[in-house]
């Protein structure tokens, strides 16, 4: 009875966690080169400290998450100064590169003057920097930076009349830098009672100190607003903001590479992927049917019970833990197909190897589960092992590989020695005719 519990308990155990993730339908979340989306390796100047650049991967999760539309980004370290971002099932793929990879320097300038033609930029004194803000480029003479994106504590994107703007709070400590600024240029006339609202080397709004502002007194409240229009739905006052947000990168990356997925090759490829497991899986099946005959069945009912298992952990993995499927995971399930089926055969071939020499079907048996399990035990503790190390080294896809075949190797140990030890012996039940179970000629039972 004993036996015939351990031998139920995983099939049963795989039909209901099958069952429960039908019922509920949850599925193995699909990762970029399987959905599509946007693969983006962005890279640091050489000698960059990695504090720096764990702080900036740090700063674009926060970033990308407040989109909302990015299912399970991968953003992580590659090397020494670059960073790979991967972004799958994206829908305005450009808006979420820029996003990640924007910098996010926010300085508050005041305009010294402003130009249509380009003036030289003498970097030892003031700066002049560029605005499209105006649908035609100015060139704003500004001087030193009086307040930067530290100093802000809240952005929102607003529509309050007609417009789009950036809502700033500034922190505490700052409102009295910010009243003072605004003191000094209210008592100012012309353009030099603009304050440029700068961000990466760009002038995104230079807004006008108000008329009626008292020189004395200045803006208080802690407040500021950065105008954006309307010409994109609020598209470009939202990014702002979620930038400001959660604050600049502390160093500058530029785009090494920019690999873009379409949906229908995602598909096709999770298509192709597919098709090849259960085409391996059908193969496998057919081979242990005609090779080992009965044995072959026990090997059928297992593998069908592990791969119902196996989908269900994936999705139950992508669910509750974020863990999604790429193509190099397919692969490794594909790889898991074989492992497991040469758990069956080693266990079959030393049974076979104790019958001709003449042992009784179940002595045979209990030899055969009892002796292979350690053949089994070594070997597939070395593949753990590999996939252990190989998810802690190995970055991006790679790591669902590891994390697909260690599990299925993990799985394989307890198929091992719960179901296939039990099943062998059970099935002698049966029939103890050797030859009901593999290819023996006379000649090889002649003394069983």
């Amino acid at each position: 009875m004993k036996s015939f519990l351990k031998l139920i308990f995983l099939p049963l155990l795989s039909v209901g966690l099958f069952i429960f993730v039908y019922i509920n339908n949850i599925q193995p979340k699909l990762g970029l080169d399987l959905q599509g989306g946007v693969s983006v390796i962005l890279t640091a100047e050489e000698g960059t400290d990695p504090e720096l650049i764990e702080q900036a991967v740090e700063i674009m999760r926060t970033r990308i998450s407040a989109f909302g539309e990015v299912q399970e980004p991968e953003i992580s370290i590659s090397g020494e100064n670059s960073v790979l971002v991967q972004l799958p099932g994206l829908t305005d793929q450009e808006k979420a590169i820029e996003a990640v990879g924007t910098t996010g320097l926010l300085t508050f300038r005041p305009v010294l003057n402003s130009s249509l033609i380009t003036l030289d930029d003498n970097p030892d004194t003031d700066s002049y920097l560029l605005s499209l803000s105006d649908g035609f480029p100015i060139i704003y003479h500004l001087g030193p930076a009086e307040l930067t994106g530290n100093d802000i504590d809240d952005a929102l994107a607003v529509y309050p009349q007609n417009e789009w703007i950036v809502q700033l709070v500034l922190k505490d400590t700052s409102e009295q830098k910010f009243t003072d600024l605004t003191k000094k240029l209210a008592k100012l006339m012309g353009e030099q009672r603009r304050l440029a609202i700068v961000l990466d080397g760009q002038v995104i709004s230079a807004p006008g100190i108000a008329m009626d502002v008292n020189p004395e007194i200045g803006i208080t409240g802690g407040t500021a607003a950065i105008s954006m229009g309307n010409s994109d739905q609020g598209e470009s006052a939202n990014n702002l903001a979620v930038i400001l947000r959660y604050g600049a990168l502390p160093v500058a990356f530029e785009r090494s590479s920019i690999q873009k997925v379409s949906a229908t090759l995602g598909e096709n490829t999770l298509s192709l992927g597919l098709q090849a497991g259960f085409v391996g899986l059908i193969i496998v099946s057919l081979f242990l049917l005609f090779y080992y005959r009965l044995s072959g069945i026990i090997a059928i009912l297992g593998l069908g019970s592990f791969g119902a298992l196996f989908y269900s952990v994936i999705a139950l993995l992508g669910e509750y833990q974020g863990y999604t499927l790429t193509l190099a995971g397919i692969a490794g399930v594909i790889v898991s197909i074989g492992l497991t089926a040469d758990s069956y055969i080693v266990i079959f071939e030393k049974l076979k190897d104790e019958l001709k020499v003449g042992r009784s079907f179940n002595f045979a048996a209990e030899k055969a589960v009892t002796e292979a399990w350690n053949t089994i035990l070594v070997a597939d503790f070395v593949s753990i092992i590999a996939s252990v190390i190989l998810y802690i080294l190995a970055i991006g896809p790679i790591r669902g590989f590891a994390l697909t075949l260690g599990l299925a190797t993990v799985f394989d140990l307890f198929y091992t020695r719960m179901f296939i030890r039990n099943a062998v012996p059970l099935f002698g039940n049966i029939t103890d005719n050797p030859r009901s179970y593999f290819p023996l000629t006379k000649k090889d039972i002649e003394n069983v």
